[in-house]
């Protein structure tokens, strides 16, 4: 699963990408706005389809909520990406969201004695980071860092979890958010920012040889009537713009940068 419902600003009119002699995209820069005391997340954001036609008259500044969109990351570039979706046009007293949710495979341990890896603060924080390696077609897969952070007295201490119970190859699906830190190198006094998926919830897959649940038989039932009431003035389901939910195998659409084929789970990315 890839899938994520976000808020952002357009901060430029879309522009027109040539991607084939019979086909073409819209995509602009956008900005997603910060979660608590971090940074605002800079992130490039592509159209397909019949969705293009709403989305390349918006002008600059215009704020969106863009609903099941794909996130990709590069690894050349190490920059994110969204791909697809729907969207709409909303105003400043829409919600804001920022959901990001991934279904893969963890593709490392995590070694408690590398500080990229897990640390406890002075202020007691406990941060542990993991890697999921996400499918997206063609025998190729995206990478993500993903980090979970709590306090020794939160209920709930998904650091401590993420170190206990997963491991190189643990099946695992997260529901998190993307969050942008910004900082001011000492030595070169750039800017420098980083983007990284912070966790909020997450299900383990079963493991191996564990018993199915039993099927439980329905006690509803529906009844059945001819007369059909029209519901939301009418409207459909807006059909899937994504292309390649529209060909066989389902992949994600191939981007620039290296991804190649499915990563060596020996190997151990950079934090």
């Amino acid at each position: 699963m890839n899938y994520v419902d976000v808020c952002a600003i357009l901060n430029e009119k879309p522009r027109e990408v040539y991607t084939s002699a019979t086909s073409s995209n819209f995509c602009a820069d956008v900005t997603i706005p910060p979660v608590g005391n971090k940074a605002s997340t800079l992130i490039n954001f592509h159209v397909y389809g019949k969705a293009c036609d709403k989305f390349k008259d918006l002008p600059k500044g215009s704020r969106v909520y863009i609903h099941g969109a794909k996130l990709r990351f590069d690894l050349e570039s190490k920059t994110y990406s969204l791909h697809g979706g729907v969207i709409a046009q909303v105003t400043e007293a829409f919600p804001v969201f920022n959901d990001v949710i991934l279904t893969g495979r963890c593709i490392k341990d995590i070694d408690q004695t590398d500080a990229r890896a897990f640390k406890t603060t002075a202020d007691g924080l406990m941060i542990a980071n993991q890697t999921i390696s996400v499918n997206t077609g063609r025998n190729q897969a995206d990478l993500f860092n993903f980090y979970a952070i709590n306090t020794a007295q939160d209920k709930l201490n998904q650091a401590e979890l993420l170190v206990n119970f997963t491991r190189k190859g643990t099946g695992i699906t997260i529901r998190g958010r993307l969050v942008t830190d910004a900082w001011t190198d000492k030595e070169s006094q750039q800017r420098r920012s980083i983007t990284k998926i912070q966790l909020v919830q997450m299900t383990l897959a079963p493991k191996s040889g564990e018993s199915q649940p039993k099927s439980v038989a329905s006690q509803t039932t529906v009844a059945s009537t001819d007369n059909v009431a029209s519901l939301w003035g009418g409207k459909t389901v807006e059909e899937s713009t994504d292309p390649w939910t529209q060909t066989s195998g389902g992949g994600l659409p191939d981007l620039p940068g290296q991804y190649g084929s499915t990563p060596n789970f020996d190997e151990e990315p950079p934090f």
